[in-house]
């Protein structure tokens, strides 16, 4: 934040050209108190007027809805586009229900049934048409099309036509969509219907293709989002064997893009990524429980398009290199798309005659194998994935992810059981040799360097390794960060109640404060108190040093703790909390149950742990004759 302010600090506003006056003068007027985010009055939205197109009237629009096991789906000519896509509670391939829809709040009419499902679509559907103007992005002038459509119920295939703008090429759109799957088949043929060569972009540069928008649910006011809500939403793309992933509504510019003014004069509201080897193998948006990815199954794309203006939710737009047919000429793309959870089981094949990986004549041959990146889990991916196998099996006995979450900390600490006694009696080893580093430091207090070398040879003669204590949580580092994902990210925990927690991928706020100065709103969540609680008992029962900056942080970890963890979800802190309260017991069993083998150094031998009082090393002062 300082380099960015002493070094590039705001630029002022450059005077207005007439002809940018007269343009403002034109336009929509922006209201003081309207929020800067909003960046409708950037963008270009096609009109029937812009495009040349006469109004389509609502009753010549047609509607189709489409059901699967898994999915409810809603189509419109208008566009020939996806409007509303579902996703239902439906039976996993084991036979274990999947519910999504856990709260009264989903319940929906679709077709005259109620159907308890829970909407990815935020309202904006799914596009899948070309973009010929980048700077009409987000919207379609093809949206504004009403194409001629056909549906066939039992292929489950949805079929759209409409000619191109300028009427020089034809345009077809088939949506396929399988019983028993969470993928579909997407098909784009554009056939030249002229007797000329003809450029599919009349600016004979490059055409962009936009499948899925940002991908919901959103559960509240875009005004009521923090850091942590807006980081749930991304979106990525797959080019010359490298993923890269960015936060909804953020520019891609990073840092370095804009040191030393090197992107001046520059359009930087949209950046276009062209691949050199690999090209482009899948692009995506993600939510916290769900993504959607697109993946061409032949003619790759030459790059990406991605939308930099602040609030976008735009996706990540294919970009294909200047396209010509010759008279007559077709160009047919296949493309394979998911929707659905962030878990390896769900990009499963359930039919093994669709899997590309089993039948290479698979409607789905040429699948990516790195579809799996798309997950965004972080390099722990492997042991979270275990984690949540694990919760899923104790769920199965016992039907409430609270009671699965307390089981799984047990167990997490019986596994890990040699680490952590070893732990414990490292601690036990080091309050019973707190007299004597007490001694040491007193005796030396004006020494520090002869101090350092009197207690390190204190712990070589007793075998005691202070670090001893560290190395089992080091161990276990790896092992926390995928127990965050998996409790933080796993679609099941998601409107689960445990007591009094409402959402166990919520904090448990119990009571919220009327908007406080400077802070607002506040919420009263139990967990991170009795957490921190724990955690202050836990640290007076480890924490044996003497030196009081040292005893200033235990006091103050906690408080840091608390701050971490306040609006985290409740079962992250609910785990943490259980880990705290089995520590305290297996210490306090170490303390009064464990046996002590340390040796005490004096000049007559060893003596029993317990007589630091008798050390009387020469130089000592003997402080402890009154001692029993």
């Amino acid at each position: 934040m300082g380099i960015n302010y002493i070094f590039f600090p705001p630029q002022p506003p450059k005077p207005k050209t007439a002809d940018e006056v007269s343009n403002k003068e034109g336009s929509e007027k922006v209201k003081p108190n309207e929020s800067s985010t909003d960046t409708k009055s950037e963008i270009k939205k096609p009109t029937t007027e812009s495009t040349k197109l006469n109004p389509v009237k609502p009753e010549d629009v047609k509607t189709f809805s489409l059901k699967t096991d898994s999915f409810l789906v809603h189509f419109s000519s208008l566009g020939g586009r996806i409007t509303e896509y579902y996703i239902k509670d439906h039976k996993e391939p084991d036979g274990s229900e999947f519910v999504i829809a856990k709260d009264p709040k989903f319940e929906i009419e679709f077709d005259g049934k109620t159907e308890k499902a829970v909407e990815l679509t935020r309202g904006q559907g799914f596009d899948f048409n070309i973009i010929e103007d980048k700077d009409t992005i987000p919207f379609s002038a093809y949206n504004l099309v009403n194409f001629s459509s056909s549906y066939n119920a039992e292929t489950k295939t949805v079929i759209f036509e409409a000619p191109s703008l300028d009427g020089k090429f034809l345009i077809q759109k088939k949506f396929q969509f399988f019983p028993s799957e969470n993928y579909f088949k997407f098909h784009l043929s554009l056939k030249n219907r002229s007797a000329e060569t003809i450029n599919i972009s009349p600016s004979k540069s490059d055409v962009y293709f936009r499948s899925f928008s940002s991908l919901g649910p959103v559960l509240k006011k875009k005004e009521d989002f923090n850091d942590r809500d807006n980081a749930h939403y991304f979106r990525y793309y797959y080019l010359d064997g490298s993923f890269k992933d960015h936060v909804d509504g953020t520019s891609t510019q990073g840092f370095f893009d804009n040191l030393f003014g090197s992107n001046d004069g520059k359009d930087t509201r949209y950046e276009i990524k062209k691949g050199s080897n690999d090209k482009v193998d899948f692009v995506g948006t993600g939510s916290r429980y769900f993504i959607g990815v697109i993946d061409p199954l032949n003619d790759n794309p030459s790059g990406v398009l991605l939308d930099n203006r602040k609030g976008n939710e735009t996706g990540v737009l294919l970009v294909y290199d200047n396209w010509k047919l010759g008279p007559g000429e077709e160009v047919n793309l296949d493309y394979a798309a998911y929707v659905g959870v962030r878990e390896l089981d769900g990009t499963a094949f359930r039919d093994s005659k669709l899997d590309p990986k089993i039948n290479k004549d698979s409607v789905f041959a040429g699948l990516s194998d790195s579809l799996d990146k798309s997950f965004n889990q972080g390099i722990t991916t492997p042991l979270r994935n275990g984690i949540v196998w694990i919760l899923k099996k104790i769920y199965l006995v016992i039907p409430n992810y609270g009671w699965a979450i307390v089981i799984f900390a047990i167990l997490f600490k019986l596994a890990f059981y040699p680490l952590n006694k070893k732990q414990a009696e490292s601690m036990k080893k080091m309050q019973e040799l707190s007299p004597q580093i007490k001694l040491i430091n007193e005796k030396y207090a004006d020494d520090p360097k002869l101090k350092q070398e009197k207690t390190v040879e204190l712990y070589k003669k007793n075998g005691t390794n202070p670090m001893a204590g560290c190395l089992p949580m080091l161990i276990q580092i790896p092992i926390f960060i995928a127990l965050y994902t998996a409790f933080s990210d796993t679609v099941d925990l998601w409107n689960s109640p445990f007591l009094w927690i409402k959402d166990l991928s919520e904090p448990d706020t119990v009571y919220t404060t009327p908007k406080l100065a400077f802070i607002g709103a506040l919420g009263i969540n139990i967990l991170p108190l009795i957490m921190v609680a724990t955690q202050v008992v836990q640290s007076r029962m480890t924490t044996v040093s003497t030196d009081p900056n040292q005893k200033m942080m235990m006091y103050m970890m906690p408080v840091i703790m608390l701050y971490f963890f306040w609006s985290m979800p409740a079962g992250v802190t609910m785990y943490w909390t259980m880990q705290n309260i089995l520590s305290i017991a297996q210490q306090v069993y170490t303390n009064k149950f464990g046996k002590s083998e340390d040796k005490k150094p004096t000049n007559n031998g060893p003596e029993p742990a317990n007589k630091a009082s008798t050390v009387a090393r020469p130089g000592f002062r003997n402080q402890n004759k009154k001692k029993k």
